[in-house]
């Protein structure tokens, strides 16, 4: 089906007149020129088409060369062309030239061009051209009958991609149209998920390590799964669920590799639990026999018998006058394991999240990172619950899941000629800031929020720099050079010239820039940051490899801007487009999925990620604070609840009851034994944090919220059965427990005395009784329970808003007779009911 219009957009550039960028005065004396004699139509045709000795950068005008491939094609052969020229303040003056032009010479590039548009940005900032775009093709463009091509291989990259973007939300069948001095004009689609061997969305989630989700998504059709891949995903969500039930060390470490990758509030429940089974692990292969946490547990003078009153107890017992049982005992490896300086930080990092729900500090993380690299295996030898996840067994597009997330950011960039004023390329500039404490905090915010780097804490990066073989490689490797001789990681690499044919075995196609990359981008990647300068052709290439290399990690790349609106590189933002396919939808359903299980600071940091998102994240930082009463950060806390406290009473202990019902109302709280047992331990540590002074805070857990504390000393992944009614502590087992704690209902009923048999219920109860005691906040807003609801089915709306403009376009590009963007395969997230977004 031919389309009604032809919208074809193009970024004007020094191109357009022939000469280099860098060649003001060339692009003067021709401008010059056409001014002086408006009405010279040959002249025109000469300096427009490229015919004059002094235009040396090609012999085709790049628009001729585009409208060259539309009036070849025997669907746009015929229709009328609208053209849409980009433009900024730098080349605003090439722009009128050619809108003079072609109003008065139709056929100037040959063809007939039915109509020009000149589209001013204020400055190449992506939101300054997407914004003009939208607003030009809002006003001619009909998505029904309408087509968009889009000029790639002249201008600036930074103004074509903004206006790719724009392109894409219009919701317009698009495609590129290739161009360039060396390669002949053609058609191309941009489709960077083809030929992928997994839904991106499965890397992703399994890197956040949400299994659940992924099996619940198989579980009903909206992930398309091979047999072999849905294997793999049962055993994962095998070996990470049955960790709160029947736990061992091997399945905490899980959690703890969980906890490492999210640093949630939360993160910090089970990380005491783990080192108990890390030490009843190292106990079994030293075969000590004497257990130094059943002995200490039966020293300890408090009750509950905490962890770290445990420690405690070991620490203090003093060489000289210790039974020689608990000397050798101590001096064991396992016993060595208990006095270790791991140990403490996790006890500690255990203690913030239970008691304060803080998120873990960075020397935690960096600690807990270190401890869980001893046991990464190999990739080759890494397993999920006996199925190979790596190796030549690996099912396609499951890779190794090691329990070490990668950090490291790559930045790729091809380079051209260096700068005339001698200034570094931006990859270097863009390198040595990372390294520099008084710039680094700023550089690159949504790749720092994604990964979860507090300000003042460096971000590891590596770089790729590429340069043509026989033009500017070694200018590549001489600023790799640069950059390690400063004590930074670089590597150069040669890459085909411009112009290789694509059959070529040298020329840089996308399986050659993937081999490239694969030899390169380790498993310690946490993010890809690609710097589109040096040859569009190849930064197309790159694009492509690298958006598929990143699916396949699941982790993001991100596509740079190469300057802000004043020019500024370091501060420059990042483009939408990379994460238009597909990764946008698969972090929006890890979002979701967190805000599910109350990890609000995991969906601050995801929601941060994206361009859309930011109003979101700032709402789930928001409840967070509130949730952990963070009342140095009052004025952060949502605005309604803000707008109802007068004193501290009513923003500390009278929101306790509140805070209990967010728990109660997680959605599988009474579903998922995992979920129920976070909720019973997050209730507890938002009414702890609500209470300053302690008297108040011991009569509230042995009176007030007596039944919540109680089941909560006696989750398998808390205090290994402590009792908090000061009757005789029941010891802890070293064995792994039975499956019967998959259901909380018989603990609940005993603790309740028959009243509650739910966890919903049963904080549902406690949410009453502390209300009872203490009051409620004042006023008739919201509740946090009702603003984070109301957050849920924002970013849910987000999320399916963001599959059905997918599925649209897709379709939409069908009917038009080629693909302008690839579906996701069998990702179907979120209830579809019409195909086309309202």
């Amino acid at each position: 089906m031919s389309p009604r219009v032809s919208f074809v957009l193009h970024a004007v550039g020094h191109a357009d007149l022939g000469v280099p960028p860098p060649d003001s005065a060339g692009a003067t004396d021709l401008l010059r020129l056409l001014d002086e004699r408006p009405d010279d139509d040959d002249q025109t045709r000469r300096i427009l088409r490229l015919r004059t000795p002094a235009q040396t950068t090609g012999d085709t005008a790049p628009l001729a060369a585009a409208l060259a491939v539309l009036h070849a094609d025997p669907d746009t052969a015929g229709t009328a062309v609208h053209l849409i020229l980009a433009t900024t303040a730098r080349v605003a003056a090439i722009a009128a030239a050619i809108d003079r032009a072609v109003r008065r010479l139709p056929d100037l590039y040959g063809g007939t061009i039915a109509a020009v548009t000149v589209m001013h940005g204020d400055s190449l900032d992506e939101t300054d051209i997407a914004t003009g775009v939208t607003h030009t093709l809002d006003t001619h463009a009909d998505p029904g009958t309408d087509r968009a091509y889009v000029v790639w291989g002249s201008g600036s990259t930074q103004t074509v991609l903004g206006a790719l973007d724009a392109v894409i939300t219009s919701g317009l069948p698009w495609s590129l149209i290739r161009i360039g001095p060396t390669v002949a004009p053609r058609h191309a689609v941009y489709d960077p998920t083809a030929g992928l061997p997994v839904d991106p969305v499965v890397p992703l989630l399994r890197r956040w390590r949400y299994h659940d989700l992924l099996r619940a998504l198989a579980d009903t059709g909206q992930l398309s799964l091979t047999v072999e891949q849905r294997r793999v995903v049962d055993a994962e969500a095998d070996h990470f669920g049955q960790a709160y039930v029947v736990p061992n060390a091997d399945r905490m470490r899980a959690v703890m590799a969980a906890a490492l990758m999210r640093g949630d509030g939360s993160s910090g429940f089970t990380v005491r639990a783990y080192v108990a089974q890390r030490y009843h692990e190292l106990r079994a292969a030293d075969g000590s026999p004497l257990d130094l946490l059943t002995w200490a547990e039966q020293h300890a003078k408090r009750s509950p018998v905490t962890l770290g009153a445990m420690l405690r107890v070991i620490r203090e017992q003093r060489a000289g006058h210790a039974d020689p049982a608990v000397r050798a005992a101590k001096a064991a490896p396992s016993g060595r394991w208990l006095a270790s300086q791991i140990v403490h930080q996790l006890n500690e990092m255990g203690k913030a999240s239970a008691h304060e729900l803080k998120p873990p500090d960075p020397p935690m993380l960096d600690a807990l990172r270190r401890h869980l690299r001893q046991h990464d295996r190999s990739p080759a030898a890494a397993t999920a619950g006996g199925v190979p996840t790596a190796g030549d067994n690996a099912p396609a597009g499951l890779g190794s899941l090691t329990l070490v997330p990668g950090d490291t950011v790559w930045y790729l960039s091809v380079v051209g000629n260096p700068s005339r004023d001698g200034s570094p390329y931006i990859v270097e500039q863009i390198v040595q800031a990372a390294a520099d404490p008084d710039r680094r905090d700023d550089l690159d915010p949504a790749v720092r929020t994604y990964l979860g780097v507090p300000a003042g804490q460096p971000v590891p990066v590596k770089a790729l720099i590429l340069g043509t073989a026989a033009g500017t490689y070694p200018h590549a490797r001489q600023a790799a050079d640069r950059l390690r001789a400063a004590g930074h990681t670089a590597v150069a690499a040669p890459i085909a010239d411009l112009g290789v044919a694509a059959d070529d075995p040298a020329a840089f196609t996308e399986p050659a820039a993937a081999e490239l990359l694969s030899q390169h981008v380790g498993p310690d990647t946490g993010a890809i940051v690609l710097i589109p300068t040096g040859p569009k052709e190849h930064v197309l290439t790159l694009l492509a490899a690298g958006q598929q290399a990143a699916a396949v990690r699941g982790i993001p790349l991100f596509l740079r801007q190469l300057v802000t609106r004043d020019r500024s590189v370091l501060d420059a933002g990042t483009h939408r487009l990379p994460l238009r396919f597909g990764t946008d939808l698969a972090i929006l359903a890890a979002a979701s999925h967190a805000l599910d299980v109350a990890e609000l600071d995991t969906a601050a940091r995801l929601l941060g990620t994206l361009a859309t998102g930011q109003p979101l994240s700032a709402r789930a930082v928001s409840l967070s604070d509130a949730l952990r009463c963070a009342t140095q950060q009052l004025r952060c806390w949502p605005v309604p609840v803000q707008a109802d406290v007068t004193t501290t009473e009513d923003c500390t202990f009278r929101m306790i009851g509140e805070r209990i019902d967010v728990w109660a109302a997680l959605p599988d709280v009474d579903r998922d034994a995992a979920t129920g047992m976070r909720a019973i331990i997050g209730a507890c540590a938002s009414t702890e944090h609500s209470i300053d002074a302690n008297r108040l805070k011991e009569a509230t857990r042995r009176q007030v919220l007596r039944p919540l504390y109680e089941i909560r000393n006696r989750l398998p992944i808390t205090h290994g059965h402590g009792r908090a009614d000061g009757d005789t502590p029941e010891p802890l087992n070293p064995e792994p427990l039975a499956p019967e704690p998959l259901n909380l209902e018989p603990l609940i009923l005993e603790r309740t005395g028959g009243a509650q048999r739910t966890v919903s219920g049963l904080l549902t109860a406690m949410a009453a009784a502390a209300r009872s005691t203490f009051g409620d906040r004042p006023g008739a807003g919201p509740r946090l329970a009702d603003l984070l609801a109301e957050l849920r089915a924002d970013v849910r709306r987000l999320r399916d808003t963001e599959h059905t403009e997918l599925a649209w376009r897709a379709e939409r590009a069908g009917q038009a007779g080629r693909p302008g963007l690839p579906g996701l395969g069998g990702n179907r997230l979120g209830t579809i009911v019409d195909t086309r977004p309202e």
